[in-house]
């Protein structure tokens, strides 16, 4: 009787997994797309079926969106750095966070006329598989949480 009683748990348990898994996968759809797989020009080319002038200015436009967001990162480290001194009063802390959340933001803007000039250069087709890409990468889970990195 009590083998019945274990198998049957064993049984009620593997069934939650397995519908588990399928809600999740029905509602996350594919896993996502890792951003440092959307910011490598030859992933796009690869992905995307990208013509050789297409690659070309990807690539340019790339390059030009790292050394924007290298800046606004450089701005947000730098009052970042400088907030352990508002613990000892010397520095305004609210001036501080303010100057971390310009960054961001404006990395985020950045990030968004980024992919508004990329997808302008694509075929209708190749909107809609960037398109997909972009969602997969934005809608996908946080890397935040527990440092891993989403992969494709």
């Amino acid at each position: 009787m009590k083998t019945k009683l274990i198998f049957a748990w064993l049984a009620i348990i593997a069934v939650a997994a397995l519908a588990a898994a399928a809600t999740h996968w029905t509602l996350c759809g594919r896993r996502a797309v890792a951003q440092e797989r959307l910011a490598d020009a030859n992933f796009l080319t690869q992905e995307l079926g990208l013509n050789p002038a297409q690659a070309q200015e990807v690539g340019k436009q790339q390059e030009a969106l790292t050394t924007k967001l290298a800046e606004c990162c450089a701005r947000h480290c730098a009052a970042r750095a400088e907030l352990g001194n508002a613990l000892a009063g010397s520095t305004n802390a609210e001036t501080l966070i303010k100057s971390m959340g310009q960054a961001y933001e404006d990395s985020e803007r950045l990030t968004w006329v980024h992919i508004r000039q990329v997808r302008a250069l694509l075929t209708p087709a190749q909107q809609a598989r960037y398109d997909a890409l972009i969602e997969r990468c934005v809608c996908g889970t946080c890397n935040m949480n527990n440092g891993t990195q989403a992969k494709e």
